[in-house]
């Protein structure tokens, strides 16, 4: 899944699933070239790679694995806060961002589908562009 390019709520469903919850904590991280990982809190990130990254995930509370990947309110959580940080991670100074998911729905809420495919998203804040195209 990679920022720069279109994007979907399927593509970050398949990373989350990949994931083993009960294996340790997880960091969802993205590089800056806009590509987003999840990685095994392991310490051993490259910081020199890291634009973005969000608070740790702990061990057994459900925020990655096969069904984490299925919790529609938690994928599309997950999804918004991710285009959302990295939006505004254009604006910022250059270095490693630290962000939390966003709770969107104690500002009125984004009531969206978060079905495979449902959304495609361009993000390039860089240069300024923000493009989105919703099926």
């Amino acid at each position: 899944m990679n920022l720069t390019t279109p994007t979907t709520i399927g593509e970050l469903r398949r990373l989350i699933a990949e994931a083993d919850d009960l294996a340790g904590a997880h960091v969802l991280w993205i590089d800056t070239g806009g590509e987003v990982h999840l990685s095994a809190n392991d310490g051993n990130c490259d910081d020199g790679a890291v634009r973005l990254r969000f608070a740790p995930f702990q061990a057994g509370a459900g925020m990655v694995g096969p069904m984490a990947a299925h919790d529609d309110r938690l994928i599309g959580k997950m999804y918004f806060s991710i285009l959302h940080h990295w939006l505004h991670a254009g604006d910022a100074p250059p270095g490693p961002l630290d962000a939390e998911l966003d709770d969107f729905e104690r500002e009125g809420g984004w009531n969206v589908s978060a079905k495979a495919g449902a959304h495609v998203m361009n993000m390039a804040p860089r240069h300024g562009a923000f493009g989105a195209r919703c099926h």
